[in-house]
């Protein structure tokens, strides 16, 4: 039976061969933040290379064809060969994302290649600097992934690369199926149906109440086909979940501890060669 709601997820990257990357992309706020920082580094410097050329310049009264070349090359190296040197050499980062925790990642995670960071940093002197963010900002508060033209341009994305990981939380029986599930046949849960479970209980509570009934109740059905017997009437189909999840959780835990062991015990028992006579 198909699920009568579906859980909220996160979009998801997926490559050529169809493989699921766990990457998130980075919110809007966090871009935003990156970006002001690494814009602060490219006026420095940029600025600072303009001020040391205006000042060689009159100092040694250069021709002024040098100077305007001095103040061009000033703007490149601080609005192009910044973002794409570090972009291409700290593999899609700068200083900026390192401090943010982000990375920039082609569609399909890999790193970014030197002409697409180009592309890039072109793009970013006409939709960020030329319009003040303007046509940066509300791109991406369109796009999903909160990607900018240039990204769109050069088939990139930002990706959310240090996150904080979620406290481990041991699953408990709850007290009225105890009895029920010491005796209860529990068997292997399909992945996916375990991924639905684990993805439900952590956050039933944020779940708008008729989709929460709706999903606990179709994953109740789903998991009653691997539960023998049925839990006690009247038992809420949440509590039921986590009764079973908990359940084969502990059971899987004592088959590999027994299993661990006997591999030990072999382990001594091969070790203990007896000499030959």
């Amino acid at each position: 039976m198909p699920p009568a709601a579906a859980l909220p997820e996160r979009e998801a990257l997926v490559t050529g061969e169809a493989v699921l990357l766990d990457l998130r992309p980075a919110s809007f706020a966090t871009r935003m933040l990156s970006y002001l920082i690494d814009g602060a580094i490219i006026l420095a410097l940029s600025f600072g290379l303009l001020l040391a050329t205006v000042i060689l310049g009159a100092g040694y009264a250069l021709d002024p064809g040098l100077i305007r070349a001095g103040v061009l090359l000033s703007s490149i190296t601080g609005f192009l060969a910044y973002p794409v040197l570090t972009e291409t050499l700290l593999r899609g980062r700068s200083v900026g994302r390192l401090a943010t925790g982000t990375r920039v990642v082609r569609l399909d995670g890999g790193p970014v290649h030197l002409r697409q960071s180009l592309l890039r940093a072109i793009m970013a002197m006409f939709e960020i600097w030329a319009t003040t963010g303007v046509i940066a900002v509300t791109c991406a508060l369109i796009d999903p992934r909160s990607r900018r033209v240039g990204d769109l341009l050069a088939g990139t994305m930002v990706v959310q690369e240090r996150m904080r990981a979620p406290a481990p939380v041991r699953l408990e029986v709850p007290e009225s199926l105890r009895e029920w599930a010491r005796s209860a046949d529990v068997g292997r849960l399909p992945a996916p149906l375990l991924r639905d479970i684990r993805a439900l209980l952590p956050r039933a509570d944020a779940l708008n109440p008729q989709s929460r009934r709706a999903i606990s109740r179709d994953l109740l059905e789903r998991t009653l086909e691997h539960v023998a017997p049925a839990p006690p009437a009247g038992t809420e189909p949440e509590q039921f979940l986590q009764a079973v999840l908990a359940e084969r959780s502990r059971r899987d835990e004592v088959r590999l501890r027994a299993a661990d062991a006997r591999e030990r015990e072999l382990a001594a028992e091969t070790r203990a060669v007896p000499f030959s006579s």
